[in-house]
């Protein structure tokens, strides 16, 4: 497996059967902006790597209402989410993952990520759990 966020221990110990983490933000001293519908959060687990490039600063986009995808939100909290992402698209790549996404870490609320990355190209070293070949004539 590759490894993109160097926190991946940290990230996987905590506990699944939780609360939603994105639904008690009231005392979250991650939160760097916020309007009546969202919050702009330094994200507890940020990247390491993205787009083979050093991540230099990872957000994320929450809706304050909690839902899973962008469909159930209302008008107002679309917009809100929107000028949030077009405050910051200038400088950032912008990544959701979609609702059935298995791979999508807090599944059960929408959230919008915003990478920032570093112009040179990252140092990578590739590591693989299992290792093996396959050979084919």
């Amino acid at each position: 497996m590759f490894r993109y966020r160097s926190s991946i221990k940290q990230f996987l110990s905590e506990p699944k059967d939780r609360d939603c983490p994105f639904c008690n933000l009231e005392a979250e001293r991650r939160i760097i902006a916020e309007t009546p519908h969202v919050v702009v959060l330094f994200n507890k687990y940020p990247y390491d790597i993205w787009e083979y490039r050093d991540v230099v600063d990872h957000l994320m986009v929450v809706p304050k209402r909690h839902v899973s995808g962008l469909r159930e939100l209302s008008k107002e909290e679309l917009a809100d989410i929107m000028q949030f992402i077009a405050q910051y698209e200038h400088e950032y790549n912008v990544y959701m993952r979609s609702v059935d996404n298995v791979t999508r870490s807090v599944a059960a609320h929408q959230h919008t990520h915003l990478i920032k990355t570093d112009v040179k190209p990252a140092r990578v070293a590739l590591y693989l759990d299992k290792p093996y070949f396959v050979w084919k004539k």
